[in-house]
């Protein structure tokens, strides 16, 4: 999107992964498949369109301050939390009376609707070919390979391991204590808890630098969300889970203003979207590594052990950045 501008990548995408959802659910309903609905998800994946990290880019347009753009990043994280919550119910609700196939036609058409109706707005018409190139005027070196942009990536990474585990451990730690309905209200305190801790972090003035903030509020979030393995019952687990979900927002909130910053002016789409897969790998690895260390051992010892993992990344991700600023000295 920043090479060849973010309008035609955009719409592109919008539209092949809203036909990609349509062929799904037309298979689902007339000539269902496992193969062919594997298929069909996993090239849905692939041309997902990065409409969340390129409406982070167009904040920086829209509020053109620092505490502005805080504050709408804020909003921003808080309305992704809210559809967190509001989608599975919803879905839910839609599946007691409608098959999966023609539920699966709704998001299709919003997706369609909604995509392309932001791709026509003038924050994306503006965000037009880039060709990043340093004050020397070479071309830069990719951010994947600039350490304290790694050291940004590393705190997500983090908060989405920590997330996806979550996600697999709190269903076995509640199965005898309310099952997935425990569960369910559980992992949405944690959603909920986001949702607030992304409010009070927009509303806040917070101390010190976004990467001093960004190491302090991931070691906070997995901490807390670690106690889950020291306390038993479903009224327990779900106050854990809603003290540590007030740190996941804000540690998302700090990242992408973090990478905002560091992506210039011609690498932003490229900053924001891979700061947002760096959450999603973190929480597909998060989710897989729960699951083995489960089956393996026990919860509590599956919950440390990826806390442990987590520290010592956040330690990386010090040392990371300390080295990407005395580089740039």
């Amino acid at each position: 999107m920043d090479h060849f501008g973010a309008r035609r990548i955009l719409a592109m995408l919008v539209v092949l992964f809203s036909a990609t959802l349509a062929a799904t659910a037309l298979s689902a309903l007339y000539q269902p498949n496992g193969t062919t609905l594997l298929v069909l998800a996993a090239v849905a994946g692939s041309v997902a369109p990065p409409l969340g990290p390129t409406m982070r880019v167009a904040w920086g347009q829209l509020a053109p301050t620092s505490d502005l753009l805080k504050k709408g990043l804020s909003f921003d994280a808080v309305v992704e939390e809210l559809l967190y919550l509001g989608g599975p119910a919803v879905t839910g609700l839609a599946l007691a009376f409608i098959a999966p196939g023609a539920v699966l036609l709704v998001p299709a058409a919003l997706v369609l609707v909604g995509g392309l109706l932001f791709v026509t707005t003038r924050a994306v018409g503006d965000m037009g070919p880039q060709l990043p190139r340093n004050k020397r005027g070479a071309r830069e070196r990719p951010l994947l390979l600039e350490p304290r942009f790694v050291a940004i990536l590393i705190p997500t990474l983090v908060a989405g391991a920590i997330s996806g585990s979550l996600s697999v451990s709190v269903p076995v730690v509640v199965a005898g204590a309310g099952g997935p309905a425990a569960a369910g209200i559980a992992l949405g305190l944690f959603a909920g808890g986001s949702a607030a801790g992304g409010l009070l972090y927009g509303a806040l003035r917070v101390p010190g630098s976004p990467m001093r903030q960004l190491l302090a509020l991931t070691a906070a979030l997995v901490v807390v969300s670690s106690v889950i393995a020291l306390v038993t019952g479903a009224v327990a687990v779900s106050v854990v889970l809603a003290a540590a979900g007030l740190f996941f927002s804000p540690v998302m909130i700090v990242a992408y203003f973090a990478a905002h910053r560091e992506g210039g002016e011609h690498r932003q789409n490229s900053a924001t979207t891979w700061a947002n897969t760096s959450h999603n790998v973190g929480a597909a690895l998060g989710s897989a590594l729960a699951g083995i260390m489960i089956q393996a051992t026990t919860v509590p010892a599956a919950v440390l052990g990826i806390a442990t993992g987590s520290v010592i990344l956040i330690i990386a991700s010090a040392v990371l950045s300390r080295a990407g600023a005395r580089s740039k000295r």
